[in-house]
């Protein structure tokens, strides 16, 4: 056996030979430890001026990586003027910017000021805001590079009209490899006047700068040294193009060709006034959209990106939840009732534009509310995104053609549930079986609401005016003019005596009236001083023999009160129970919600039955006494500020 230990001592010999020679390895790859230095430190809360330039020669090894050093995912850089600081850059601070996993800096001119203290402004030392800005664009790079290089693996080139979603744009940058050359956005060649005066060759292209341009580390540093020779040899006055220029002569890389980033950095041409202000149809599938110029939209946008981030959570939380094995099976029917009466009814919906109601009294047909339409047309996208999860693993595509009919009714605890009756095109794009078929199918569809929480009402308004410095004022001030009809008026104070007297403490009521000259004008005075003896208390403006004019008279009493009163616009033939005043007070909320009344009207009391004659309270609602209004006559309940 001499030779078996011979070959065991070789074998083991190895084996300890590789395991030394691993650990070594091994501990020399361990990242040197750094010490924290006493450098000050760049903190985004702060304002900071371009510092003198250091030798461009030394920008890329300075840049290069720190051992054990662990950089950020993006850094957006915005431009703004002055004249914007405040308005538009102050609303992307507020909206998008919080949401960007990464970092946000405003760039500005030099001696450029805020009144809003919490803004990151960077002040760029020797730059104004000449218009077209390409010696600030061109700072703002170069000090992205000297002073950023270091920190961030993407950086990304905005607007103060530009609107971005931070975690589909971290999504996309995760998925690109950030150690290359890259410079991403929607590709341009120029608009149609300038299509072949940009001196652009004809394989190149730049990055549209109001989508947003994103480039990596790589390219940051590289064209760096070259920015001050871009600027003064410039072609055009336009700075994306010029900077697109730059980078494809120095660094070798072109703006990306690619269809779909027309969808993902979507730039409307068509309107830009009015850019995304009625239709956000484009927001579901872009990273960013511009441009977005109205402050007020730039809030739309936002608020409706965060309602689609939170309805994905919940759909997140609805798949996992139906998982667990203590989940119900999923059925159509969410609720068994036990009476005829807790039965839901549906909606008939013929080709989403006319709806008819079946559970409301004298409910004609009508066009589909807007947010049933674009609350139905979410529903349809995402059906179809399901739909198409893996259509190009399995060579076909569903598209939606259009709605023949549906139906819909609302569970108020559980949900939404529809039946939609829908044209699809069905194309398989493989070969050799490419086909588009136009095919019919029902879809099924339940919307599930969240858990139900409660508030007390304090709290649920607190929320609702949470931007608000103003307090409610608890009386409820209702404002009407009056011209003549004394008869309808004195009924009309009879029943809100009534009404103030059971109302109790908690309903306080004033009484504008707007007064115009009349024959049987000193009846209406004798029953306001009526009114003031039972403790309403009751103002007076006096309009004199002029033409009567509702919009007039309402504005008139309304100047005469102050900014935080409750306005009940209403007219001398209304009546209303003490209920009907609490709820104009819980409905309307400061600076947050209006409030619309649903009138009751009569019909005549000549065509009423015997029974409803007999009747003596006013509130008794029934086919045969009247109908409830589709439309009003300016009865409405706000706060003056609003």
């Amino acid at each position: 056996m001499p030779g078996s230990k011979a070959t065991f001592t070789i074998i083991l010999g190895i084996l300890f030979g590789f395991t030394v020679t691993h650990y070594l390895t091994a501990f020399k790859s361990l990242p040197t430890p750094i010490t924290c230095g006493t450098e000050e430190q760049l903190v985004g809360s702060e304002d900071f001026d371009i510092i003198s330039s250091r030798a461009d020669a030394d920008v890329f090894t300075r840049s290069q990586s720190l051992p054990g050093h662990r950089r950020g995912l993006i850094l957006v850089a915005i431009m703004t003027a002055a004249k914007y600081v405040d308005t538009r850059a102050y609303n992307v601070w507020k909206t998008w910017a919080q949401h960007i996993p990464g970092k946000v800096l405003i760039f500005v001119a030099e001696g450029t000021e805020s009144i809003h203290e919490d803004m990151p402004l960077i002040r760029l030392k020797g730059v104004d805001d000449t218009y077209p800005p390409q010696k600030k664009s061109f700072a703002m790079v170069k000090w992205l590079a000297e002073n950023m290089a270091d920190e961030y693996d993407w950086f990304l080139r905005a607007d103060d009209d530009l609107y971005i979603r931070g975690e589909e744009l971290a999504a996309f940058l995760r998925s690109v490899d950030s150690s290359k050359a890259h410079i991403i956005g929607q590709a341009g060649l120029g608009n149609s006047a300038e299509y072949g005066l940009l001196a652009l060759g004809s394989t190149d292209n730049y990055c549209m700068g109001g989508p947003g341009i994103v480039m990596s580390r790589e390219t940051l540093l590289k064209v760096s040294p070259h920015l001050e020779s871009c600027l003064q040899h410039m072609l055009t006055s336009h700075e994306d193009v010029e900077l697109g220029r730059c980078i494809r002569k120095h660094v070798g890389v072109a703006c990306t060709w690619n269809y779909e980033m027309q969808k993902l950095f979507h730039n409307n041409q068509s309107a830009i006034k009015e850019s995304y202000a009625k239709n956000m149809k484009e927001l579901k599938d872009a990273i960013t959209l511009h441009p977005i110029k109205d402050p007020a939209v730039m809030r739309k946008v936002h608020l409706r990106n965060r309602e689609i981030k939170l309805r994905e959570e919940r759909a997140k939380r609805s798949l996992l939840s139906a998982e667990l094995s203590t989940a119900k099976a999923q059925t159509l029917v969410r609720m068994t009732p036990n009476r005829t009466i807790d039965l839901t009814p549906w909606d008939y919906i013929n080709n989403n534009k006319i709806l008819f109601c079946t559970d409301r009294v004298n409910c004609p047909r009508h066009t589909v509310d807007l947010s049933i339409r674009t609350e139905m047309a979410d529903t349809i996208t995402q059906l179809f995104d399901e739909f198409n999860t893996n259509a190009r693993q399995r060579g076909r595509v569903l598209q939606f053609q259009s709605l023949q009919y549906g139906y819909m009714r609302v569970e108020p605890t559980k949900g939404v549930d529809y039946v939609l009756d829908m044209l699809l095109w069905f194309k398989k794009f493989r070969p050799p079986n490419r086909t588009t078929i136009s095919v019919r199918r029902h879809a099924y569809v339940q919307q599930t609401f969240g858990k139900l929480r409660s508030l007390a009402e304090g709290v649920f308004r607190s929320n609702m005016r949470a931007n608000s410095t103003l307090i409610e004022d608890p009386t409820l001030h209702m404002i009407m003019p009056l011209r003549g009809r004394a008869a309808i008026f004195a009924r009309f104070a009879q029943h809100l005596k009534s009404i103030c007297a059971r109302g109790g403490d908690d309903l306080a009521v004033s009484l504008t009236i707007v007064l115009y000259s009349s024959d049987d004008e000193m009846e209406n005075r004798e029953t306001i001083e009526m009114l003031r003896a039972s403790s309403i208390p009751v103002s007076v403006i006096e309009m004199g023999d002029v033409a009567f004019s509702r919009g007039v008279a309402l504005m008139r009493g309304a100047e005469t009160l102050p900014a935080n009163a409750l306005l009940f616009f209403t007219d001398v033939d209304m009546l209303f129970t003490c209920d009907a005043l609490k709820r104009i007070k819980s409905n309307t909320i400061l600076n947050a919600q209006i409030y619309f009344p649903i009138v009751f009207s009569e019909f005549s009391h000549e065509s009423w039955s015997e029974n409803d004659k007999l009747l003596a309270d006013a509130f008794h609602y029934g086919r045969g006494r009247g109908y409830f209004r589709h439309f009003g006559y300016g009865l409405a309940a706000m706060y003056k500020v609003s």
